[in-house]
């Protein structure tokens, strides 16, 4: 793997984790406290995990290697992206 083109991936890493944040903060700013139940729990991990091994397979189809650690990574930050969309 090219140096360049790992730092090109963690900058846009980078970059989502940001928009994440400011998401959330925002979210946070206009909640009314809404608690999810276990079935929208549910509904939500397996959407979750179907984004991601999606993501990680196009991934790897087009030659990159997505380590243990980075999958994880992309799976918090999918999961900040889901909350924000579903409140």
């Amino acid at each position: 793997m090219e140096e360049s083109d790992l730092h090109d991936r963690l900058e846009a890493l980078s970059a989502k984790i940001s928009k994440a944040r400011t998401r959330l903060d925002n979210l946070k700013a206009w909640s009314d406290g809404h608690r999810l139940s276990s079935g929208e729990l549910e509904a939500r991990y397996r959407y979750l995990k179907s984004e991601l091994n999606g993501e990680i397979k196009d991934m790897e189809t087009h030659g990159h290697h997505v380590s243990k650690l980075e999958a994880s990574l992309r799976e918090w930050l999918d999961s900040l992206e889901l909350y924000a969309n579903w409140e």
